[in-house]
């Protein structure tokens, strides 16, 4: 889908912040469409099917132009799902004598935020998939027309909060960023519970006459 611009976003955040400049408006809209994403998980990408090659734990995830790896949602080696453990339990994943243990992984971290590493380090050619969670670039020109049409009155209160809070401004106003914070989070928690409800119908039992 093609990305809406982030002045797409003025409408619902000007009329609130009179005398706020644009350039402002946009960098904080960058920062709020990006922890949107972060904390929603909204923005799900598929990752292709990969390969291992023996010896080789860490592998690069090609993410689409202007977005960044926030996490990995769920990942398979050889059709079967492996742990998401954090970078330092690969610390403790080592032979007596520190050297790296291989195998078929059974856990990953990410790494550098734009890699994944495997534990066991793979010992041969392994097919990898699994679903990634993305990020617009702070220096992205818009976000993905589905955020948009879905949650841009979520990133404009966001934004909207931010900047309120700025004190010493002419839209300043500690009312109005509390007001629109608490929008914000709420929006968050209702798009990111959004997967849990629709398990829960698909799963809900049905009585039957006898």
């Amino acid at each position: 889908m093609a990305t809406t611009i982030w002045t797409s976003f003025y409408p619902y955040v000007q009329p609130y912040l009179p005398g706020c400049p644009e350039i402002v408006i946009e960098a904080h809209l960058q920062e709020t469409a990006a922890d949107f994403c972060a904390d929603s998980e909204v923005w799900r990408y598929t990752l292709d099917t990969d390969y291992t090659s023996a010896n080789t734990r860490d592998y690069e995830i090609d993410v689409p132009t202007g977005s960044l790896l926030e996490s990995i949602l769920f990942l398979q080696v050889n059709g079967i799902p492996i742990t998401h453990v954090s970078e330092r339990h690969f610390n403790m994943m080592t032979n007596a004598d520190g050297t790296e243990i291989k195998g078929t992984p059974t856990y990953f971290s990410i790494f550098e935020d734009a890699s994944i590493r495997f534990y066991p380090t793979p010992s041969s050619k392994l097919t990898f998939n699994g679903l990634a969670i993305l990020k617009p670039k702070l220096s992205a020109t818009g976000v993905e027309g589905f955020i948009f049409d879905a949650h841009s009155r979520a990133i404009a209160s966001g934004t909207i909060a931010k900047l309120a809070e700025i004190p010493g401004k002419e839209w300043s106003s500690p009312d109005l960023a509390m007001q629109h914070r608490v929008m914000y989070e709420r929006c968050i928690a209702k798009a990111k519970g959004r997967d849990t409800r629709r398990v829960n119908l698909r799963v809900a039992s049905m009585g039957f006459a006898d």
